[in-house]
């Protein structure tokens, strides 16, 4: 392996992007988060340095990240990495929502804010995600494109550090983590919610465990603890990593473990937890009617029960896997794996990043959140037809009827009854009513800008999760770090209050 014909990097197409310069790198009117001073090119002299091309509304910009991380502790101050957030979403270029995703996802690299797309246009990214590597001397070696290139990534940094004719760079960067910024709150970033007729359970994300209370909020259990793992056991022991999705099924709770691309189960009386699905890996193929505990899963990001069988949206593979419980066995349930937006039979309709479900009768409702749609799963007829939404750049915020309307990175879905459907219309910063039986859409709280908001005003800061409980909506309100409650019936909007145990 040399260098100079290591043809698996595709050399930057940009002629200017061949060497950094402080004028093409670092604009001055960069905004930088994750380090307590901008960086400098020279700073970076001596080091191997990996600017990563992403958005956060990415599900393999996502995945990189857990590649990212274990580079970084592999070669410490070897190498710097720099997150370059160059956004897809109007919403994504909010400095203060992105801020609070860094910490969400646990980012500990210096990250630039590429609102204008200068970083993407002069270093010729085309799509996310895409990693571009730059040498000791400041020279842009090529970049990569994708996810699952870690091993790559390691020959590439071995070689350069083993062929280096300056001094290493071991000065440490001056990171200060915006998660440590955080104020302190009983919930940090609540995804899902889950209502059984004795329990109501929140993922509450980035404290790495799940929260059950009884339906008037009085805390039962606490499962999990603050830092994220991935190990059975009693619900102080046990650990889980970024949980999303939830669903109660006789004694148990089950735990779409997303950070650990695995399905975990709750027993509800003793709190013990197991593993029922995935590896705590994410795959890249996952294996059909394999031993489901022993399979490698793919970011599952919302689950339902149907049939006492889990529907999972597996949002990192862009389909619906269905889990026998009883056999112990995974299968493909819809979705072709191609991120689009087709409708038609259950195997040949294709999905785009599907992260919220919801179960009425023999209805299964998607939010399908990279193409901004409401898909409706038909479980009699095995068909899939689109409600709102018509491709993967096509967003918006728009009520009135379906066939105009547009949505905006939509991740949460609750039926309440066979007319009403409520959705997390997470990048408009909306909870949106969906009248099935009129196919049109009207917004019920949020005005469009993210906001800490109270009852009186109505705003909301990236909502993730519905849920029905008794005739009201349980509202996942993540980026203000609480639960509210809406009454369709008065339109009353309060803060769901939580007793600690």
């Amino acid at each position: 392996l040399t260098l100079a014909n290591f043809s698996t990097i595709v050399q930057a197409e940009d002629s200017a992007a061949k060497e950094l310069s402080p004028a093409l790198a670092f604009e001055q009117d960069a905004h930088w988060l994750n380090v307590s001073r901008p960086l400098t090119i020279e700073a970076l002299r001596g080091k191997v340095v990996i600017l990563d091309f992403w958005t956060y509304g990415c599900i393999n910009c996502i995945h990189v990240l857990e590649d990212l991380d274990y580079l970084q502790k592999k070669y410490a101050n070897q190498i710097a990495i720099i997150g370059v957030h160059s956004p897809k979403f109007d919403n994504e270029k909010n400095l203060e929502t992105l801020r609070r995703i860094i910490a969400r996802y646990g980012i500990e690299h210096p990250v630039i804010s590429d609102n204008n797309f200068k970083f993407a246009t002069r270093y010729g990214m085309r799509a996310w995600p895409t990693q571009f590597v730059i040498t000791p001397q400041g020279r842009v070696l090529g970049k990569i494109s994708g996810e699952g290139n870690v091993e790559l990534f390691e020959k590439i940094i071995d070689k350069l550090l083993e062929e280096q004719t300056e001094k290493a760079n071991l000065e440490p960067l001056p990171i200060a983590l915006e998660k440590d910024k955080l104020s302190a709150s009983f919930l940090a970033f609540p995804g899902k919610i889950a209502v059984s007729d004795q329990y109501v359970a929140i993922s509450d994300t980035l404290h790495h465990r799940i929260v059950i209370t009884d339906h008037d909020g009085k805390v039962a259990q606490i499962v999990g603890g603050d830092t994220g793992g991935f190990s059975d056991g009693n619900r102080d022991t046990a650990r889980f990593l970024l949980p999303q999705g939830l669903a109660f099924l006789g004694d148990a709770l089950y735990v779409a473990d997303t950070g650990n691309h695995s399905i975990r189960s709750i027993d509800l009386s003793s709190g013990a937890v197991t593993t029922v699905a995935g590896t705590g890996k994410v795959a890249f193929h996952i294996r059909q009617n394999k031993r489901a505990s022993k399979t490698a899963l793919r970011s599952p990001w919302d689950i339902v029960v149907w049939n006492k069988r889990l529907i999972i949206a597996m949002a990192g593979d862009h389909q619906l896997w269905a889990l026998n419980l009883k056999r112990n066995k995974i299968k493909l349930f819809s979705g072709n794996g191609k991120e689009s937006i087709d409708d038609g039979a259950l195997l040949k309709a294709s999905y785009s990043q599907p992260s919220g479900l919801s179960l009425f009768k023999d209805k299964l409702y998607v939010a399908d959140s990279e193409s901004s749609a409401v898909r409706e799963v038909d479980l009699h007829s095995n068909q899939v037809r689109t409600l709102i939404g018509t491709g993967l750049f096509d967003f918006g915020d728009k009520d009135g009827d379906f066939s105009g309307a547009k949505l905006q990175h939509v991740l949460g879905v609750a039926a309440l009854d066979d007319k009403q459907l409520f959705i997390a219309d997470t990048y408009n910063h909306k909870v949106k009513l969906l009248n099935l039986n009129e196919q049109t859409i009207k917004t019920i709280i949020g005005n469009g800008a993210p906001g800490a908001g109270t009852e009186q005003d109505r705003m909301l800061n990236e909502p993730g999760g519905l849920a029905v409980l008794d005739h009201t909506i349980l509202i996942a309100d993540t980026n203000n770090h609480r639960i509210l409650q809406y009454d369709p019936a008065t339109e009353m909007l309060k803060v769901w209050p939580i007793s600690p145990e």
